[in-house]
């Protein structure tokens, strides 16, 4: 008998975002005590220093990590699979790390790092004249838990808690479709969602 592979996606939750949109889930965000924020404190050429701090004041068009606190150590990867990552030992103090690009917005922490989140920002589309971009929230999960590296229970708690606010707070849409067109694939915040009915284009790929 032919056994079925399931073949495993990360988790993600596509969102449309204005700039009052967004600064409401960064209020919430802010909000949340086990989750903090990582920045970029300085670069020099491809030297970063990175922190974690617990809110931010102002969100802008890019990409951004989340820490879910305690649910695991924030490593550095060695590159060289003979020698171990470094752990940063305190997030909040800060640390450093050389990377291959030198316009990176978020720290690398490997490929399996499901104690961290993706939250990306992109008011402006680029697919149509004057589109709303696609917005969202990534997550590794349990991708790469049958090798050993599972996802934290308290770390598969919050992306359940992240949802219910996301749903309870916009309105589900289709997606890749039109408005009124298929089974929702998509969330858009209440200014977004407004200028969506209003005939806004918007963004099917990130």
């Amino acid at each position: 008998m032919n056994k079925t592979v399931k073949h495993k996606t990360m988790a993600e939750i596509i969102l449309y975002l204005t700039k009052n949109d967004a600064e409401s889930i960064v209020e919430w965000l802010n909000g949340e005590s086990d989750i903090a924020w990582i920045v970029k404190e300085s670069q020099e050429g491809k030297l970063y220093r990175w922190k974690a701090v617990h809110s931010i004041d102002a969100i802008q068009a890019k990409k951004y990590c989340l820490w879910k606190i305690g649910a695991g150590d924030l490593r550095i990867p060695s590159g060289n699979h003979e020698i171990e990552d470094t752990v940063v030992l305190d997030p909040f103090r800060g640390w450093e790390q050389r990377l291959n690009v030198s316009a990176a917005e978020t720290p690398w922490f490997g490929a399996a790092a499901p104690e961290t989140y993706t939250f990306t920002f992109l008011e402006r589309g680029k697919e149509h004249e004057d589109s709303i971009g696609r917005s969202g929230f990534n997550w590794i999960g349990n991708y790469f838990s049958e090798i050993g590296n599972s996802a934290p229970d308290e770390c598969k708690k919050w992306w359940e808690r992240l949802k219910r606010h996301i749903k309870k707070n916009s309105t589900g849409i289709p997606w890749p479709g039109e408005l009124g067109s298929g089974k929702t694939g998509a969330y858009a915040f209440p200014e977004a969602y407004d200028q969506l009915l209003k005939g806004r284009a918007k963004d099917v790929n990130p």
